[in-house]
């Protein structure tokens, strides 16, 4: 017998708000992004903390030091949190991380904006990537236990869109500022989009206490009835007879219990088993591949970057912040609405050729364009041809970027991570994703200041190798529940395994059950 659910029901509706809130969390992290990369270049910036930035117009060459050190300190704030956030979201919930990382975000925003010392700024900073890192690993994770299976994917993969629906109006309100002669060379100019920040934290601080614990962290803590009751609700619409309820419950139950008999409840649990030490060494390559491919070029370092193309006047390349992030978001929602289509393995492959072909193609067309002599005079330049397509090389890269990676950066490695290491795992990814973006931040601006658009040789190498390591080691995840997925890590070729056919279980859609499925593709 069938039971057909009414996903736009209220019970549903209800459960896409719940994701929707989770969903902002990674909004605010691509609002500071976007932020810190237009400010930086901003006159009333400058004016009252010094020439941080390279400037382009006047020759002035920056302090990269100060230049890598205020980029960096957010990820410097969310690698010593990583070895709180697990332990606060297992033993507290997944909407008590939302809670702590919200109202430490706040207070390093009200810091930020109080001040004219660049320490006390500094200071602001690393709070604000302290508290990110509880809601960016504790979003996620609630995300793809709370969701229903059927859209458990696309919704999971959405979420780290959210990153451009961010990085949108704060390029927008920069840019807006950037055009008004009082506003630009005043603090407003960073004042106003900074203060702007704590609105995303506060919604998700405020509505985070009328959202429903993930049943998988109900079963957890022993609150099974309470699940029960998540997943009638929220996954069955009210259906208590629905087959898809006890399946669920039977599976993480079972899952749990057996990961808990074998777990030693810490962070060596991450590497205390064969099977374990794969699931980390494959979260551990999604934290630094996906942070390395050369995002941070098309991101954070765009506006600094752009006079490499000929793009030099300050609200000239602020605009093209703004057409960037738009472009990406509709990218990354685009790789999100196919993700449960093309699968993810597909993306991660394909996605890192086009890295190493795009930086190879961009790397050639700056040579031409530069003729090794980034300041020259404009008639010592080749045709400004040569730079508008290495520009459009570089958009082409983010468009690719963010179908592939953005749209399953946070998807992929809860899939893979048991539950009983899930939290914790997710807290290792984000270490490894702050350790690389700490390197970049410093190696950018002192790589740029010395090689200039040479360093962009460095994403041809490094993204040759990941192309490598993805193809050996990492497995389709895809069209598996999350307990299906113990069982392909557990074989001895993961990889062969997830490409098999999927034997029996539950339709997730209709609750009938399955005898045998389609062979995943390759």
């Amino acid at each position: 017998m069938a039971h057909e659910v009414n996903f736009y029901s209220k019970n549903f509706l209800f459960l896409y708000f719940a994701i929707f809130i989770a969903f902002l969390n990674s909004a605010i992290n691509g609002y500071d992004n976007s932020l810190m990369s237009g400010i930086i270049i901003m006159k009333g910036f400058t004016n009252d903390f010094g020439q941080i930035a390279a400037d382009a117009e006047t020759g002035h060459p920056g302090n990269p030091a100060i230049n890598g050190l205020l980029f960096s300190l957010i990820q410097m704030g969310q690698v010593t949190a990583f070895f709180f956030v697990g332990y606060v979201s297992d033993k507290w919930g997944r909407l008590r991380g939302l809670q702590l990382g919200s109202l430490v975000i706040i207070l390093g925003t009200i810091l930020e904006i109080i001040t004219n010392s660049i320490i006390l700024y500094c200071i602001g900073r690393y709070l604000i990537g302290f508290g990110i890192c509880f809601v960016v690993s504790a979003a996620p994770t609630y995300v793809v236990e709370a969701a229903h299976p059927v859209f458990r994917g696309r919704a999971t993969a959405i979420y780290n869109c959210g990153w451009h629906v961010g990085a949108i109006p704060a390029s927008v309100i920069i840019y807006a500022l950037s055009r008004d002669p009082v506003a630009r060379v005043s603090s407003l100019a960073w004042r106003l989009p900074c203060g702007l920040q704590l609105g995303w934290s506060a919604v998700v601080l405020l509505s985070s206490f009328f959202l429903p614990e993930s049943p998988r962290w109900l079963v957890s803590v022993g609150r099974v009835e309470d699940a029960r009751k998540f997943l009638i609700k929220y996954h069955a619409d009210d259906d208590a007879t629905n087959p898809i309820v006890e399946e669920q419950m039977r599976e993480i139950e079972e899952t749990i219990a057996a990961e808990k008999a074998n777990s030693q409840g810490s962070f060596k649990a991450l590497f205390d088993s064969r099977v374990n030490r794969y699931r980390s060494f494959i979260v551990i390559g999604v934290g630094i591949f996906s942070q390395t491919a050369g995002n941070w070029i098309a991101g954070y370092f765009q506006s600094q970057i752009l006079p490499y193309f000929g793009i030099v006047e300050e609200s000239q390349r602020l605009l093209f912040n703004i057409i960037s992030s738009i472009i990406s978001l509709i990218s990354s929602l685009t790789g999100a609405a196919l993700v449960d289509r093309v699968g993810r393995r597909p993306y991660l492959v394909y996605g890192s050729i086009s890295y190493v072909l795009f930086f190879l193609l961009l790397t050639v067309l700056l040579a031409v364009y530069n003729n090794n002599l980034v300041d020259a005079k404009e008639s010592e330049r080749n045709s400004p041809a040569y730079g508008i397509a290495a520009f459009v090389v570089l958009q082409l890269f983010a468009i690719s970027y963010s179908v592939c990676w953005t749209s399953i950066n946070a998807l992929y490695p809860v899939e893979v991570l048991a539950y009983s290491t899930r939290a914790k795992g997710m807290a290792m990814c984000q270490a490894f994703v702050n350790i690389a973006n700490i390197v970049q931040s410093w190696g950018l601006s002192y790589g740029l200041d010395a090689y200039k658009w040479k360093f962009f040789s460095f994403y041809v190498i490094f993204n040759a190798f990941a192309t490598v390591i993805i193809w050996r080691y990492y497995p389709e995840t895809k069209g598996r529940t999350l307990e299906e997925l113990d069982e392909i890590f557990a074989s001895e070729n993961p990889v062969k395994k997830s490409l098999e056919a999927r034997v029996g279980g539950i339709d997730l859609a209709t609750g009938t059950r399955l005898e045998v499925s389609e062979k995943m593709k390759a």
